[in-house]
């Protein structure tokens, strides 16, 4: 019986260690970005087929801008939406709804 429980207790473990190896990166975003990104104009919105989730990279046909003073931080409108990426990756940081 002793045996089970331990089987079963290390099964249930396991799966939480992989869930937890799997969860996405966190990132505070300044207040002052999020301003920022929720004042810009939707005029040069990108058609994207996919949705957009935090942690996908966007394609090179994506236009992202700079936001002054925080090199950290680039955004995209992306079917007029608005997202925060990570610059170097071009990886989603925040969608905005």
């Amino acid at each position: 019986m002793k045996a089970k429980l331990f089987a079963a207790t290390m099964v249930a473990f396991s799966a939480f260690a992989v869930t937890q190896a799997r969860a996405q990166d966190v990132y505070v975003v300044p207040d002052e970005v999020d301003r920022y990104v929720t004042e810009q104009p939707y005029d040069d919105s990108v058609i994207y087929d996919d949705e957009v989730t935090v942690g996908e990279a966007l394609p090179e046909d994506v236009i992202i801008r700079e936001v002054p003073e925080y090199d950290d931080y680039s955004y995209a409108i992306v079917n007029k939406r608005r997202v925060i990426v990570e610059p170097r990756t071009r990886k989603v940081i925040k969608v905005y709804n």
